[in-house]
């Protein structure tokens, strides 16, 4: 369609130039009769105004077929963004239905593990349902870092969780009992999971440039939750630009 446009625009050109040198004859004749004299004939002079209107004219109408394409154009692109943006709505719809019910699921058993820890009953059966989700989370494309290459977002604390739950179950095993200590930390990671993966969820949709400013702008008149998610978000981004030297240097 572009193409298209594009084609037209030099066919414009052409007739206007044309145009114009059709009517530049015409004009080089009417001085050359006259030998550059001013006529006092009203006939010569309603004919001059003839010529000039005509040039006016189609110079007028090939300014605004060429302001018609313009405008289509634009329609025409403001309509592609339009329906981008709609794709792009329909996939974020989707991916934010899908990790909410991952949620969801992750959720629920957490809290049956952590009802499980003050019964003092915990069950192996909930444990591995919580491992083997994770492992399926880890190798879903739902939980990607800005990078392709980079760590899926929620690995680090997923693999300290099933570390912790581990070493949990062996003194289970073992001794049959366990410090509150151990279960607190568990429980602490626990939560920390949920937290983490509450603000994946919310923070994918406040990823744009003009969102943030806006919060940023607003925030006393904001949710608090998406205040404290974008408050998070910007201070995990400073420390992640400050690491990055770092890293650099150890390579």
């Amino acid at each position: 369609m572009k193409g298209l446009n594009n084609i037209w625009i030099y066919v414009l050109l052409i007739i206007c130039f044309a145009c114009l040198l059709a009517n530049g004859i015409v004009i080089y004749n009417y001085c050359s009769i006259f030998s550059g004299s001013i006529s006092k004939e009203i006939n010569d002079w309603n004919l001059f105004m003839v010529i000039f209107n005509g040039i006016i004219t189609a110079v007028l109408a090939v300014v605004n077929i060429g302001a018609i394409i313009k405008i289509n154009t634009s329609l025409e692109n403001n309509s592609e963004k339009r329906h981008i943006n709609n794709l792009l709505f329909e996939a974020q719809t989707i991916l934010v239905k899908m990790r909410l019910e991952d949620y969801g699921l992750i959720k629920e058993i957490i809290n049956e593990i952590k009802v499980s820890i003050y019964q003092k009953h915990l069950s192996s059966e909930k444990i591995e349902r919580l491992k083997k989700k994770l492992m399926e989370m880890d190798s879903s494309f739902l939980y990607k870092s800005q990078k392709l290459q980079e760590q899926p977002f929620l690995r680090s604390i997923s693999e300290r969780l099933v570390e912790e739950i581990d070493e949990f179950i062996k003194k289970v095993k073992k001794d049959k009992e366990v410090e509150a200590k151990d279960e607190e930390d568990l429980l602490r990671y626990l939560s920390s999971l949920q937290n983490i993966m509450e603000f994946y969820v919310i923070s994918q949709l406040l990823r744009s440039s003009k969102v943030q400013k806006y919060i940023s702008d607003n925030q006393g008149e904001m949710d608090c939750t998406i205040s404290c998610i974008y408050d998070f978000a910007k201070e995990l981004n400073e420390k992640l630009k400050e690491a990055q030297p770092n890293d650099k240097n150890k390579a």
